[in-house]
C-alpha cells in the first residue's frame, strides 16, 4: 500500500502537465497580443511620420491614407487594451493592412527599398491568422500586386512601375511567401505536436490514476463487508431489545391515551349537561336581569322599590356569570376573537381588584413575574383569558397554607416532538403561560380529576363553586391550547397553558366591542324581533318599545322570511336557537336572499360557535348577549341604526 507520498506526487504530476498544457494556449495567445501591440504602435508612429512626409512633399492621396490608417491602428490598439479580444483584432489588422498595402501599391506607392514593407505582410498574416487564413490573405496581395504589375508592364499608356521593378519584386515575393509559410508551418506543427505529447501522458496518468482507484475502492468495498456483516449482527441483537421496550411503551402509551380519551369523553358530557342548563337559564335570567331596568325607570329616584330591584338586578348579573361559567365549560360560548398580548392580560389582571383584595387575602404569598419582552401575539377572547388567569392565580394562592411564592412566567416555545405530558401536545408555535406554586401540590391518583366541575380539595362554599378549573380547561380548549401539570405532593404545582401563537406577519383585525355608556333612545325606527320563546318575545317587545322604537315580533323564521318579502324593517333582531324550524343561521341565509342589505343582530346566550361564526362571516352586523340590560340593547341598536 503506497503512502500519502505516492498520492501526493501523482496530484502534483497531473496538476503539472494541466497546466502546462493551459500555459502553453495562453503564452501563445500572449505572444499574439504582444507582437500585436508592437505592431499597432510602431504602425500608428510610422504612418504618422509618413504621412506628415507625404504630406510635405505635396502627395495628399498618399499623406491622407497614412493619416487614415494610422487612425485605424491608433483604434484597434485601445479596443485591444480594453477587451483583450486578439481574435478580431488581429483579422482587423491583417485586413486593414491588406487593403493599405493594395491602395499603396495601386497609387504607385512603392518604389525602389519601398516594397520591401509588403515582405513584412506574409510573416504577420501567417503568424497572427494561422497558416490557412493567412495564406489566402498573402495570396490576394501576391496575386493583386502581380496581376496589376502585368497589366502596367503590358499597357503604354500606364507606366507606374518600370519592368526592371517588377521581374524583381514578383519571384522575391513569392520566396518570402513560401518561406514565411514553411516557418509557420513548422511553429504550428511543432507546438500542436508538443501539446498532443502533453495531452497523451495526462491521459496515461489519469488512467493509471483510475486504476489505482479502483484497487482502493476494491480494498475498501472488502474492509466495508465485514464491517457491515458486524453491524448488522449488532444491529439484530439491539433491535431485539428495542422490540421489547417498544412494546412496554405501546402499553403504557395505551393506557395513556383512554385515560385522556375517558377524561375528554367526560367532560364533554358534563359539558352538554351544563349546556343545557345554561341554556333555560339564559332565557330564565332575561326577565331578573332586564324587567328591574324598566321598572326603575318609572320609578321617581326617591322611592323605597329602587333599592330592592337593584338588588334583584345585580344578583341576576352574579347569576349571568355563573351561567357564562356552564356555558365556558359547554364550550358553546362565543369567544370575541382579536389579536391579543398575553403580557398585556398578565400586566392588567395584576393590576385589577380582584388581584389585589388576593393579595390582601393572601399576605405571606410573594408572586415572581417573568414576561418574556419578545412574547409572540395570539388569537383569543381577552375576558375569557383573564378569567382563566384568575382561576389559575386563586388556586395556586389557596394551595399554600403558610408563606410561600407563586411564578407567573410567560415564553415563546417552538415544539418540534409531541408532547406527551397532561395532555399530548401537538408539534406547532405556542405562546405558554406557566403558573407556579410551592404550595402542599397534588397526588398523583387526583390528578386526572382537577379539571372535572365541582372538585376542589377545599371547602365547598368557602372558595368558589368548583368550576374554577373547569373553566379553565374549557378556555384552553376553545383557543385550541393545550394542557401540562405538573405536581408533587410537598413540593408545589406548575401548570403550563400551551395557547397557539399568531404568524408574525399574521393579520387579525380587533373585533368591535359594545360598552354600556348611557341610554340611548331611539327615533321611531322599524325593529322585528324573531324568537320563539314568548317570554322572551314579550320582554323584547317591551325594552325596545320603551325604548321607542317600533316593534313587531314573530315566534319562527319562517315567518320573518314571509314577512319580509311584503316589508321592510331598519333592523332584524335574531334568535340563533329556534325549535323546531329553521334556527338563526338559515333565518339570515332566507332574509339576504330577499333583503341582501338587511341588517341583523343575533340575539343568543347558548350557540353553536361554528354556525355563529359563519352568520357573522356571511354579514351579520354583530349579537347581544343574554341576558341583556336596558343599557346594552339600547347601546347597540343606536350604535348599528346610526352607524
Amino acid at each position: 500500500m503506497q503512502g500519502p507520498g505516492w498520492e501526493i506526487f501523482k496530484m502534483l504530476t497531473r496538476s503539472s502537465l494541466n497546466t502546462r498544457i493551459l500555459e502553453s494556449e495562453k503564452s501563445e495567445t500572449l505572444r499574439k497580443i504582444i507582437v500585436l501591440n508592437i505592431f499597432l504602435v510602431l504602425g500608428f508612429s510610422l504612418l504618422l511620420l509618413m504621412g506628415g512626409i507625404a504630406l510635405a512633399q505635396k502627395a495628399l492621396l498618399l499623406g491622407s491614407a497614412d493619416f487614415v490608417m494610422a487612425l485605424l491602428f491608433f483604434a484597434l490598439f485601445i479596443y485591444l487594451y480594453r477587451t483583450g479580444n486578439e481574435p478580431l483584432v488581429s483579422l482587423c489588422g491583417v485586413v486593414i493592412l491588406l487593403i493599405f498595402f493594395c491602395y499603396l501599391f495601386f497609387i504607385g506607392g512603392v518604389h525602389a527599398t519601398a516594397f520591401m514593407w509588403l515582405y513584412t505582410f506574409p510573416l504577420f498574416s501567417l503568424y497572427l491568422l494561422g497558416v490557412r487564413q493567412g495564406i489566402r490573405t498573402t495570396c490576394f496581395l501576391f496575386c493583386f500586386c502581380a496581376g496589376f504589375l502585368v497589366i502596367d508592364v503590358s499597357s503604354e499608356s500606364i507606366n507606374v512601375y518600370s519592368r526592371d521593378f517588377a521581374l524583381r519584386f514578383i519571384p522575391s515575393y513569392l520566396v518570402v511567401c513560401i518561406l514565411a509559410f514553411l516557418v509557420e508551418k513548422s511553429r504550428s506543427e511543432s507546438r500542436d505536436a508538443l501539446l498532443d505529447r502533453q495531452q497523451l501522458l495526462a491521459g496515461t496518468i489519469e488512467k493509471l490514476q483510475k486504476k489505482e482507484a479502483e484497487l482502493e475502492e476494491a480494498r475498501s468495498q472488502l474492509e466495508l463487508r465485514v464491517t457491515l456483516r458486524t453491524e448488522e449482527l449488532e444491529a439484530a441483537n439491539k433491535q431485539l431489545r428495542v422490540e421489547i421496550e417498544e412494546r412496554e411503551w405501546a402499553q403504557q402509551e395505551r393506557l395513556r391515551l383512554e385515560s385522556e380519551l375517558l377524561r375528554a369523553e367526560k367532560m364533554e358530557l358534563l359539558g352538554r349537561l351544563a349546556g343545557g342548563v345554561a341554556h333555560d337559564l339564559n332565557n330564565v335570567l332575561s326577565g331578573i336581569v332586564s324587567y328591574p331596568d324598566l321598572l326603575l325607570l318609572t320609578l321617581p329616584p326617591e322611592s323605597e322599590m329602587r333599592g330592592p330591584l337593584q338588588n334583584i338586578r345585580r344578583a341576576g348579573k352574579r347569576a349571568a356569570v355563573i351561567v357564562q361559567d356552564l356555558l365556558t365549560l359547554a364550550r358553546r360560548e362565543i369567544l370575541i376573537r382579536e389579536r391579543v398580548q398575553l403580557n398585556d392580560i398578565v400586566g392588567d389582571h395584576l393590576q385589577s381588584p380582584e388581584f389585589i383584595t388576593l393579595q390582601k387575602n393572601y399576605p405571606n404569598v410573594v408572586v415572581e413575574v417573568r414576561l418574556a419582552p419578545d412574547l409572540l401575539s395570539l388569537s383569543g377572547s381577552p375576558v375569557h383569558l383573564e378569567k382563566a388567569l384568575m382561576n389559575l392565580l386563586v388556586n395556586s394562592f389557596e394551595a399554600i397554607e403558610q408563606a410561600g411564592t407563586v411564578l407567573v412566567k410567560t415564553e415563546n416555545r417552538y415544539v418540534d416532538t409531541a408532547i406527551k405530558g397532561y395532555e399530548t401536545t401537538v408539534p406547532g408555535k405556542y405562546v405558554v403561560l406557566t403558573i407556579s406554586d410551592n404550595g402542599v401540590g397534588i397526588p398523583q391518583e387526583k390528578l386526572n380529576m382537577i379539571f372535572e366541575p365541582f372538585y376542589s380539595s377545599k371547602v365547598m362554599g368557602r372558595s368558589g363553586t368548583g368550576l374554577g378549573m373547569t373553566v379553565v380547561w374549557g378556555t384552553v380548549k376553545d383557543h385550541g391550547g393545550y394542557l401540562d401539570v405538573k405536581s408533587y405532593p410537598g413540593n408545589g404545582t406548575t401548570i403550563s397553558v400551551f395557547l397557539p401563537a399568531l404568524q408574525e406577519n399574521g393579520d387579525q383585525s380587533s373585533p368591535v366591542k359594545f360598552w354600556p355608556q348611557t341610554i340611548k333612545p331611539g327615533n321611531g325606527e322599524a325593529v322585528l324581533l324573531v324568537d320563539d320563546d314568548s317570554e322572551q318575545r314579550l320582554l323584547g317587545n317591551t325594552i325596545l318599545t320603551t325604548l321607542g322604537y317600533k316593534v313587531e315580533t314573530v315566534a319562527s323564521g319562517e315567518k320573518a322570511i314571509d314577512l319580509l318579502r311584503s316589508k321592510s324593517f331598519d333592523l332584524v333582531l335574531l334568535d340563533m336557537i329556534m325549535e323546531p324550524g329553521m334556527d338563526g343561521l338559515d333565518t339570515y341565509q332566507g332574509i339576504a336572499a330577499i333583503r341582501p342589505d338587511q341588517k341583523v343582530l343575533i340575539v343568543s346566550g347558548y350557540s353553536e360557535t361554528e354556525r355563529m361564526e359563519k352568520a357573522l362571516e356571511m354579514g351579520v352586523r354583530g349579537y347581544i348577549k343574554k341576558p341583556y340590560t336596558l343599557e346594552e340593547m339600547a347601546t347597540t341598536l343606536h350604535r348599528e341604526l346610526t352607524g
